[in-house]
């Protein structure tokens, strides 16, 4: 079924409509949720909770061409991530000191050759890894695009929580990118 008419028969209420829509959406939505909350059962609930939410608000979407459904929906995946979020505030309170980045000892940055050696899914592996609150300081500014002050009101932090989450979040992430670098490079053997 193509985009628009997914979006004509879930207005309906149409089951074959319905069952494309979760069929061509589902992963992706998944993977939207899983950068916020990460994987197991809360992923599946907040998947669940948004599926239903656009079923039952399909009147108030409004059709704008070809990927308006999906961004329709990656929107409202989003949101659904941080209304859970917000609702299990404590996840996203700044992590223990054991998990901290060294005070003065910020991981050196990974060269562009070391990130391009990264495929897509060990990236977002290690991005997986980040603490909770530190993941989605990450995830909202650097790929969703939200300012310090936007993500401040969704979560109910300070501007400056967020940018010290999000500056702990990158020299964390550098430390995993090097490591992992480091790790591949102990395991490579030259003509194999």
């Amino acid at each position: 079924m193509e985009e628009a008419e997914i979006a004509t028969g879930c207005r309906r209420g149409e089951a074959k409509a319905q069952r494309a829509l979760y069929d061509s959406y589902a992963p992706r939505l998944m993977a939207t949720i899983v950068r916020y909350v990460g994987r197991g059962d809360v992923a599946q609930d907040v998947l669940q909770d948004t599926l239903v939410r656009a079923l039952r608000g399909f009147s108030q979407f409004k059709w704008r061409g070809k990927g308006s459904l999906g961004g329709w929906l990656n929107r409202m995946a989003v949101n659904m991530s941080l209304n859970y979020l917000r609702d299990n505030r404590h996840m996203l309170q700044a992590v223990s000191l054991d998990e901290r980045p060294e005070a003065g000892l910020v991981a050196d940055e990974p060269t562009p050759a070391e990130v391009e050696g990264l495929d897509l899914a060990e990236l977002m592996r290690l991005v997986e890894e980040l603490p909770t609150g530190y993941r989605t300081v990450f995830n909202l500014y650097c790929i969703e695009g939200y300012s310090h002050r936007e993500i401040a009101s969704e979560l109910g932090i300070s501007v400056n929580t967020s940018s010290s989450q999000l500056a702990r979040a990158k020299a964390m992430l550098a430390r995993k990118i090097n490591d992992y670098v480091a790790r591949k490079e102990m395991h490579y053997e030259p003509g194999n």
